[in-house]
């Protein structure tokens, strides 16, 4: 894999000796000279990389070269990163109980002689590798190009354009009609219960798409009680499935309840009702695990039916109590028809005959099958370039062996740009049927130095992040995109992610049931089962820890055995940047000794309710730029979060009353916070003024807040405010108290989203006015005691879309015709406000569109805290 983004790696590398930290340190330690030639031999070798890079298909010794760089460019990574640590370490130190964040005189400690000497044997050692390396090139004959360091970001095709929106015009009417029909007749004495109906096909046919719709189809919503969809995936985990089936059915994870709990847990939630279960994406063709599943699943009432989604006929055959439906290819027409649809603009394709022509010998090579015509179509969406369609069709990649779709997949992923490239496959870490959301992936890419930054100065790393993010979802290499304003969740089809799998695998290792190995060159795990890991792996591969830069541990750390390992091993992974803890059950309060991974820069822990505080040592990581403690124990986040002068992304539980001053408060540089799900917190804390970074602010969940500290609108960087079910919270609280004289703000607001607070009687004025030339979005839902809208409404020269939901005595002031308030708000193009008790809606667009979603529908989007829960 990594031999593919060597020029990617370079500029990063150059991009940190130009850093702060690496400048002080050459400055502090005498090291100019050796710094510089590092510098120097980078660029020599960045100069021809480009080449090296296209030739190395071809050239098996080209790509041996690459590979000897990648090692070296990592450990070069490594001792600039140690560096950057120990600045930071010692401006922690010298900063340690105060806010100031101003650089102290550098390397006062008695260990800086030490220090010094090791890094400039080490940097010395890496020029030397370098130069040994660099002069192989010459027996390449590569052309040298001009160094570029700047990240450009390619054009966005719309966010209109996503999997799921071509996955909709996959024809596929008959074959949902017919399954249908098998899912609702009645029960009848002797049939088997639960009926088991398995949809079989081979991977990218749409057989999770069609059984999707089935569920979603009246008729059967209609028919069934309880409907549940749980992706099975590879390692067939009897304790897991049934954890998913009870998350999907109830929205509890049970993290702390054991297999047997489990089972009793799932009985009594089926006892007495007819339901509908999705198990896809089966493989496992143990007859075995399925015998044990079967008895829990049988507690539901007569006529309950599970769809069973798999590649395998032999699972049709284990798992099947009816005939399997066997998924046939998608007509010839259809595929034609899907792929230029893909491919053209709209109203376009009829210019370009040359292209059809070409496209359909494409979509022949797709042998029919939906997701390769849609992947190879919007690859070429909106080029018109003979030569590139033409690419397409020659590729080297149709004549690989294996199932017809990997090679039309590879294709689709040779076209993507470099950056998007190194991004996707790093996504392969992650486990198959997990749910992104986009503002997260965005913080694992930049701990791993994925995302550059932009020559636009206004455009800081998230905003890139969240870019790459659009365009991959517009070239489909996610699905199920779900837009809810201010996160969007998506996910990887199992076939892309055995693409990212396959292709990484050189650097990628996952540890299952079935495979306890990991390679010396492996940087990233995945756990998915952590008792082979601890038990197995941990014991042969020891010592190729030191290289690994991320773990995502994707099951439940369960066992006093696997707690003591994990807390053991911790220290072992010495240059760890990342690491996602889905489940740590086993422990009460985290293994302090996570403060030794001083590069950390993302921490995600899924906390269980016996997790009461994090470790102190957390807070002492100078690198760590993302924390996510998602959990309902922790009692407190206390005044040390102020030493994590990195933190750019915090999500935050607590048990706490309030937040201290002099913690949060001091994060200078944090740029997200979310609060959720904080069911005592009553007050914020008062000094948020600290903040002078933040952009995004998210509070949810937290039914007993009172009011929002004035501070609040000292937070002139906020571009996005969203309170939601917050049940005692009056906003007007963070208003000038009255009898003060109302001072004018300057904001950055563009989306403001209040919904679900019952208590507030009145909206902000002062706050919107202050954004009068920035507010894009605002979105008022649930608040049914506010009765008008303040005067500073027309005011809001910015505003583009005004919805108004549920709130009845502000819904009929403001509707068409009615009341004094509508003149004020007549101005903004997209307007939706819904009726008065009776359910009457009123939209106004001057775009012209025409009829709106429910109130609850468009409530969905906004539930970006369901995504934690």
């Amino acid at each position: 894999m990594a031999e593919a983004f060597a020029t990617e790696i370079a500029k990063s590398l150059l991009g940190k000796l130009g850093s702060f930290a690496v400048q002080e340190f050459r400055l502090a330690c005498g090291l100019q000279d050796d710094l510089a030639r590092l510098e120097e031999r980078l660029k020599a070798i960045n100069a021809v990389l480009s080449d090296a890079e296209k030739q190395q298909s071809k050239n098996e010794r080209i790509r041996l070269w690459l590979h000897m760089l990648r090692k070296v460019f990592y450990d070069a990574e490594d001792v600039l990163d140690e560096i950057e640590c120990e600045t930071l370490q010692r401006q922690v130190v010298k900063t340690k109980g105060s806010t100031s964040r101003k650089v102290q005189h550098f390397f006062t400690s008695s260990n800086r002689i030490a220090f010094r000497l090791r890094m400039g044997h080490n940097i010395k050692k890496i020029i030397e590798r370098l130069a040994e390396i660099s002069a192989l090139k010459s027996d390449f004959n590569l052309s040298e190009q001009a160094i570029d360091c700047s990240h450009v970001l390619h054009e966005e095709t719309g966010m209109n354009r996503s999997f799921d929106s071509f996955s909709g015009l996959i024809r596929r009417d008959e074959d949902k009609e017919r399954i249908i029909n098998l899912l609702i007749p009645p029960f009848k004495v002797g049939d088997a219960h639960p009926r088991v109906l398995p949809i079989v096909g081979m991977g990218g046919l749409g057989k999770t798409s069609l059984a999707k719709s089935v569920g979603d189809a009246e008729i059967v919503e209609r028919h069934f009680q309880l409907k549940m969809e749980v992706c099975v995936s590879d390692d067939f985990s009897l304790k897991q499935v049934i954890q998913k089936i009870i998350k999907s059915a109830t929205g509890e994870r049970c993290a702390d309840l054991d297999e047997g709990e489990l089972q009793k847990k799932l009985e009594e939630i089926l006892n007495g009702r007819k339901y509908l279960l999705l198990l896809d994406d089966v493989w496992n063709e143990d007859a075995k695990k399925w015998l044990l599943l079967k008895p829990v699943l049988s507690k539901g009432a007569d006529g309950s039916k599970i769809i069973v989604t798999t590649r395998s006929q032999r699972v049709a055959e284990i798992m099947g109590t009816v005939p399997a439906y066997n998924l046939s290819h998608l007509g010839k027409e259809d595929c034609l028809l899907l792929f230029c649809k893909c491919a053209f603009k709209e109203g376009q394709m009829a210019l370009y005959p040359n292209l059809i022509g070409i496209g359909k010998e494409i979509v022949a090579k797709c042998k029919q099958v939906p997701l390769a015509v849609i992947n190879l179509g919007t690859q070429l969406y909106g080029k018109i370039d003979e030569t590139e369609w033409k690419s397409v069709r020659d590729s080297e990649k149709w004549e690989e062996e294996g199932d017809v779709i990997l090679p039309a997949l590879k294709i689709s992923y040779q076209r993507l740009p470099t950056h998007l490239k190194r991004c996707f496959l790093y996504c392969s870490v992650f486990p198959k049927d997990y749910q992104f959301g986009d503002c997260i992936l965005v913080q694992f890419w930049m701990a791993h130095g994925l995302i550059l930054q932009s020559a636009n100065p206004n455009e800081n790393l998230e905003d890139v992040g969240l870019r790459y993010v659009r365009e991959l979802i517009s070239r489909c290499f996610f699905q199920d995109y779900e837009d809810c304003i201010v996160i969007a969740y998506f996910k990887m089809h199992d076939l892309i992610h055995d693409l990212a799998a396959s292709l990484a695998q050189n650097e990628f290792s996952i540890i299952s049931s079935q495979n306890h190995q990991i390679s010396e060159s492996s940087r990233h795990l995945s756990v998915l089962d952590s008792n082979s890991f601890f038990h197995q792996t941990l014991n042969k591969f020891s010592n190729e820890f030191d290289h690994v830069r991320s773990i995502v541990f994707a099951d439940s750390i369960a066992g006093p055995t696997c707690k003591t390992d994990f807390e053991k091993c911790l220290s072992g992974f010495k240059y760890l940047r990342s690491l996602e803890l889905m489940d740590p059950s086993e422990f009460e309060v985290f293994p302090e000794r996570i403060g030794a991974l001083k590069h950390l820069r993302y921490l995600y822990l899924v906390v269980n309710t016996e997790m009461k505080r994090l470790p102190k040592s957390i807070f002492k990581l100078p690198n760590l730029q993302a924390l996510v403690a998602a959990g309902e124990g922790l009692e407190e986040l206390p005044e040390d979060v102020r030493h994590m002068i990195s933190l750019r992304f915090l999500l935050l539980f607590t048990q706490q009353k309030r937040l201290p001053e002099g913690g949060i408060g001091c994060l200078e540089c944090l740029q997200t916070l979310f609060i959720v799900w904080c069911e005592n917190l009553e007050n914020l804390c008062e000094d948020m003024q600290g903040l002078k970074s933040l952009r995004k602010l998210f509070i949810a969940k937290c039914h007993g807040l009172i009011s929002l500290p004035r501070s609040i609108k000292c937070l002139t960087t906020l571009e996005e405010f969203c309170i939601i079910d917050c049940e005692k919270l009056d906003l007007i609280t963070i208003e000038e108290e009255k009898g003060k004289k109302i001072q004018s703000l300057s904001l950055s607001l563009r989306i403001v989203i209040f919904e679900e607070l019952p208590a507030t009687l009145a909206l902000p004025e002062q706050l919107l006015q202050g954004c009068a030339e920035s507010l894009q979005t605002f979105i008022i839902r649930g608040c049914p005691n506010i009765e008008e809208m303040p005067e500073c409404i027309s005011n809001l020269n910015k505003l583009q879309n005004l919805e108004i939901t549920r709130c009845p005595r502000l819904s009929k002031r403001c509707r068409r015709g009615t009341g004094e308030d509508w003149p004020k708000i007549k101005h903004i193009p997209k307007i939706k406000v819904d009726g008065d008790d009776s359910g009457e809606e009123t939209s106004h667009s001057e775009a012209g569109s025409s009829g709106t979603p429910s109130a609850r529908e468009e409530d969905k989007k906004t539930s970006f805290h369901r995504g934690f829960c």
